[in-house]
């Protein structure tokens, strides 16, 4: 099968490396010798690439790749004739939304998420407060839709306001707890870009911040 993905780790030193393609659910175990070096360059952390794969155990993996070109993308790889699917648009519904990564005094919903890409929503409760928690390398942006979401984070002492139509960036690892001050719900579309995990829940409050 031939696929589109992209590197979620490439170990040098040892050869190998794992890529993510929705065609291959928990990733692509790679070996650096079907590594077609033809592609003019080296695999390293969101490299994209083609690849063909078979379906084979492999180090906890149940795919391996067979053939990797560096560097590539599926408009790339019809300039010079390799036939690769096209990955379809799709819409993600409403009432399709999953619930995921529960952190106290917040209700996540996942849209969807692929290789380095998480994309969702978050409500809370009006008086909430969160548990703190970070991003891992997942840099994060949130675009509040209606009420106000209010963050405290390490290495500020005090908060920081959002209201509809403002953006906020979460830095990855930062960590950090949301609340919501008024009387009404706060809504707020997510985007994670870094293929980390989604949300990690700490046991308590950075230096400088109180429980």
């Amino acid at each position: 099968m031939r696929t589109t993905g992209t590197v979620r780790e490439w170990h040098d030193e040892e050869g190998w490396g794992v890529i993510d393609s929705p065609d291959t659910p928990g990733g692509c175990w790679a070996h650096f010798s079907v590594i077609d070096l033809a592609g003019g360059s080296r695999l390293s952390y969101g490299t994209q690439v083609l690849l063909d794969v078979e379906q084979a155990a492999q180090d906890g993996y149940d795919f391996r790749a067979t053939w990797v070109w560096p560097g590539a993308t599926t408009a790339y790889a019809s300039s010079i004739s390799i036939d690769v699917p096209p990955t379809p648009v799709r819409v993600v519904r409403a009432d399709d939304l999953v619930a995921t990564d529960p952190t106290p005094g917040m209700d996540r919903q996942r849209a969807f998420e692929v290789s380095i890409l998480w994309a969702g929503r978050v409500e809370t409760a009006p008086g909430a407060v969160s548990g703190w928690h970070h991003h891992d390398r997942n840099e994060s942006s949130l675009y509040v839709v209606r009420g106000v979401l209010r963050l405290e984070f390490e290495g500020h002492d005090g908060y920081v306001d959002a209201g509809p139509g403002d953006f906020v960036h979460v830095p990855a690892w930062t960590v950090h707890r949301e609340s919501n001050p008024t009387d009404e719900p706060s809504l707020a579309v997510i985007a994670r870009a870094g293929g980390g995990i989604p949300t990690v829940n700490v046991g308590g409050p950075p230096p400088g911040h109180s429980s």
